[in-house]
């Protein structure tokens, strides 16, 4: 029972020490870092954004004003950028706020949230269909015949580097298209972006799409002859990134 009793007391005193070295390292960082002000909210002051009342909101949806501090009004920096559909990211390691995306920063096209047309466009990692024109790949998506996919972007990306190829037996070129695939899009949402196109010639190709600002995308394959059968592969190198 003693013994019981006395590791529960090395158990309390090192969480103690733990919160005080906790709480040091925090004071610490707000010595060095932050510095008081006196400053208001500034609750009588509205936007207008593109012609538009705007009301800025927080993460979880809720109203916040303006801070008046020495003759001008401030805003979180996450607020505007969302409003404006600029992509904004935080890094607590480095203590750094990128507005506009992580430049170096790629993320892999299937590793984003996707819905794909599952009856002609499908995802595959079998050897044998990841065997594009001699190259082998760990995944692709599949389009025989033709197909779409709509990726989830959330603004965070300028761009979509796309890898693709016509295999074996695909005769005829395919074109890739880019549409605005988010709900509110309207009319646009038929209206095709960008497109390009890859030949049987090709072996691989790389397509560049301008996503920016964009929430989510449809990219349409197909033949522009609408020939059915075209064997279209997009690779597993393809991804996202905010330029070079």
């Amino acid at each position: 029972m003693k013994m019981n009793f006395m590791k529960m007391k090395a158990v309390k005193i090192l969480l103690f020490v733990g919160t005080i070295l906790a709480c040091s390292f925090a004071s610490a960082y707000a010595a060095v870092n932050m510095e008081p002000i006196n400053a208001f909210f500034n609750r009588g002051v509205s936007f207008v954004l593109n012609g538009e009342l705007w009301q800025p909101k927080d993460q979880a949806g809720k109203p916040i004003a303006a801070i008046y501090y020495k003759g001008s009004n401030y805003l979180p920096a996450r607020a505007l950028a969302e409003a404006l559909k600029i992509p904004i990211d935080y890094d607590a390691t480095s203590q750094k706020i990128y507005i506009g995306g992580k430049p170096a920063e790629k993320t892999p096209i299937f590793a984003m949230p996707m819905e794909i047309d599952n009856i002609y466009a499908i995802l595959s990692k079998d050897p044998a269909e990841t065997l594009v024109n001699g190259k082998q790949f760990k995944q692709v998506l599949k389009i025989d015949q033709y197909g779409d996919v709509n990726i989830t972007l959330n603004r965070k990306y300028k761009r979509l580097v796309l890898n693709a190829a016509v295999i074996s037996p695909g005769e005829h070129e395919v074109e890739f298209s880019l549409y605005n695939a988010v709900d509110i899009a309207g009319n646009t949402a038929s209206t095709i972006l960008e497109k390009h196109s890859v030949s049987p010639e090709d072996n691989e190709k790389q397509l560049i799409f301008h996503v920016e600002g964009l929430e989510k995308i449809k990219i349409h394959v197909q033949s522009p002859n609408l020939n059915p059968y075209i064997y279209a592969r997009i690779l597993d190198t393809s991804y996202f990134d905010n330029g070079d």
